[in-house]
């Protein structure tokens, strides 16, 4: 039997449990967890950067920089794989008008965006300052065509607090 979780409380010295991979945990506290998880996909990460891109590969606090494979640059796939946010939800912000491109509001969600471009997704006014806005964010940094797909290099922030945008 596979635990997912094992909680282990008040052993008062040294309890040993056994697992089934022949390995023990050895508890010598009055409280302890053990987490076991088990993954059907192994996540991969590409660190081989090339050294013309150095200078955009600065990582802060706040964002991340991501190389993300699609197949266009349209702004509602760069935000379904920069953010993580669902095809759905892009849809009920964009009818929302929560969307800009470098500030300005789009038309149509499946407007094509180039290097440099910023999109902004609209979360609302800032809690402790109403003349800010707090905005998900992300910058097309490098494009790179492989094979069918592109390769985009983004930095992504997901909480950033900007200056209101003028009212359209």
């Amino acid at each position: 039997m596979l635990f997912r979780k094992l909680l282990c409380n008040y052993f008062w010295n040294n309890a040993t449990i056994p697992f089934k991979d022949n390995t023990n945990v050895v508890l010598s506290t009055t409280l302890a967890e053990v987490n076991r998880f088990k993954s059907k996909n192994s996540i991969t990460y590409q660190s081989s950067e090339s050294s013309d891109t150095d200078n955009l590969d600065v990582d802060d606090k706040i964002s991340k920089i991501r190389t993300i494979n699609i197949s266009n640059l349209r702004v509602d796939l760069i935000l379904k794989s920069g953010l993580g946010i669902a095809r759905n939800k892009i849809e009920k912000l964009f009818y929302e008008n929560k969307i800009r491109v470098n500030g300005e509001k789009i038309e149509k969600k499946s407007v094509q965006v180039e290097e440099g471009d910023e999109i902004d997704v609209i979360k609302g006014p800032s809690p402790s300052n109403p003349q800010l806005l707090l905005v998900a964010r992300v910058e097309v940094l490098k494009v790179k065509p492989v094979e069918e797909n592109l390769s985009i290099k983004i930095r992504r922030s997901k909480s950033l607090l900007i200056e209101h945008y003028d009212k359209h």
